[in-house]
């Protein structure tokens, strides 16, 4: 005699499972995929974070333009764990939904230099093609950058030099340096060769001098200026709390409101993750309202803890 009793449990146990796929919330996706960028005139490879409603509706997202550090490239976003950070956020509401785009920028500081013009192949070329791909909110007010290390010193460059561009800035652990670096700075002799590529061999020190962000900071428009976070670890070895607090002083001397703190940390992707939170509910908050204010004195939070590096 068949066991009807098994049939029965079998097709309500599938029932159950299709009930449940069906009613699970979409989960984000990030893809990859490439563009010609005409500043560079070949293929670029990116990533895009898709939101999980992206794929049903008609929505308009705004777009986080995500800066990689010195030897990644546009997977970090995936593969360091951030896209998974920020997935719970965006579940539970905490920051709204938005597009995260990481594109690769090589070690090229993404500055118009002997490397290329990595700063047209982002502000133009990625730009035009992610508001041509995807439903995103075009101009100022969909956008925001980001950025870790290498790319956090471009996030912040870029966002003071083209305010009108976006809206917002966000970075961990940003490469600004008092001065351009030489080979016998100790931690930095592996890098020369990168800042070479990018800035010339030697250093040109127009180009430095141009792609600055510590000089752009003394150049931007008060009222016109982007909303800024930036942190540093206070253990970075490799200095950068000092430009992170050189850039926090310059800010705050020509009355450009910001978002400033030294956490414990070294300088790495532990660090990172440990405060990535702050940064994306910063963005969050311009993109869910008017642009985000930050105190007109900057608060700087030290706490004891260490937290270990890469």
């Amino acid at each position: 005699m068949k066991d009807t009793r098994r049939t029965y449990c079998t097709v309500a146990q599938q029932a159950f499972v299709l009930f449940a796929l069906l009613a699970a919330p979409a989960a984000a996706e990030v893809r990859y995929a490439t563009f010609t960028s005409p500043a560079l005139g070949r293929e670029v490879s990116y990533a895009v974070d898709l939101p999980p409603s992206y794929a049903s509706g008609d929505r308009r997202y705004p777009v986080v333009y995500a800066l990689h550090g010195l030897f990644e490239s546009h997977v970090f976003w995936e593969r360091r764990g951030l896209a998974a950070a920020l997935a719970p956020l965006r579940d539970k509401g905490e920051v709204p939904e938005f597009l995260v785009v990481a594109v690769d920028g090589g070690n090229s500081f993404f500055v118009n230099g002997p490397a290329g013009r990595y700063e047209d192949l982002l502000t133009t070329d990625l730009i035009a093609h992610v508001e041509r791909t995807y439903r995103v909110v075009p101009g100022r007010e969909g956008r925001a950058l980001f950025g870790v290390s290498m790319g956090g010193y471009a996030a912040l460059r870029i966002a003071l030099e083209r305010p009108q561009m976006f809206r917002a800035a966000a970075t961990h652990s940003a490469m600004l340096l008092e001065k351009a670096p030489t080979a016998d700075q100790g931690a930095r002799r592996g890098q020369m060769a990168a800042f070479n590529a990018a800035f010339g061999d030697p250093i040109d020190a127009a180009l430095w001098s141009r792609a600055d962000p510590l000089a752009w900071a003394e150049k931007v428009d008060p009222q016109a200026a982007p909303a800024l976070y930036f942190d540093c670890g206070s253990e970075d070895r490799y200095g950068l709390a000092a430009g992170n607090q050189d850039l926090d002083r310059r800010l705050t001397a020509r009355g450009v409101v910001h978002t400033f703190a030294l956490h414990p940390g070294d300088h790495g992707y532990v660090y990172v993750l440990s405060v990535l939170d702050r940064s994306l509910r910063f963005l969050g908050a311009g993109f869910a309202g008017p642009a985000p204010a930050a105190p007109a004195r900057p608060r700087i939070t030290l706490q004891s803890a260490k937290v270990p590096s890469l």
